[in-house]
């Protein structure tokens, strides 16, 4: 029978795997998405490549709050933010995004990875920041997901 110890480190890992994307890592999709790309919003859609990038990381940040602080960030689920421009103003606009959103990632994964960070306590709001990396991972999936099948309709890959 495996320890308390085994089964902790074995959740984060786990989750650590997950955050990164899993056999598709996120930030390695975004990066191979092509900038000049990036804001084209295909007919029937109501986002470009552009705009799942800042929803995405709208999202990841609220949950990244939580995760460092949860006393001081209870509202993990506020009204979705969908940005109102669906083009970069640049390229260097895209990379910086696609830049800030895997050192946002990286800081929740050392959040995981730390054995004092306590991923199964219960906060003040119900929930705990196993939740919160579990949602972020499996928002984050959905999302990658559509930016993927956008990229191949545009011939990303």
């Amino acid at each position: 029978m495996a320890s308390e110890n085994d089964i902790d480190q074995l959740v984060r890992a786990q989750l650590v795997e997950l955050l990164k994307g899993g056999f598709a890592p996120n930030v390695i999709l975004l990066r191979e998405f092509n900038y000049d790309k990036a804001g084209v919003m295909l007919e029937g859609l109501h986002f470009s490549a552009w705009i799942l990038l800042g929803h995405i990381r709208a999202r990841h940040q609220t949950l990244l709050n939580f995760m460092k602080a949860p006393a001081d960030n209870p509202e993990v689920w506020p009204d979705a933010h969908w940005p109102e421009n669906h083009v970069p103003q640049s390229e260097q606009e895209w990379n910086q995004a696609i830049d800030a959103y895997a050192a946002e990632l990286d800081e929740m994964i050392q959040l995981v990875q730390n054995p004092n960070t306590d991923l199964f306590e219960v906060q003040a709001n119900g929930e705990t920041r196993s939740w919160a990396a579990m949602t972020t991972l499996h928002h984050t999936g959905y999302h990658i997901g559509q930016l993927k099948t956008i990229g191949r309709q545009l011939g990303v890959w």
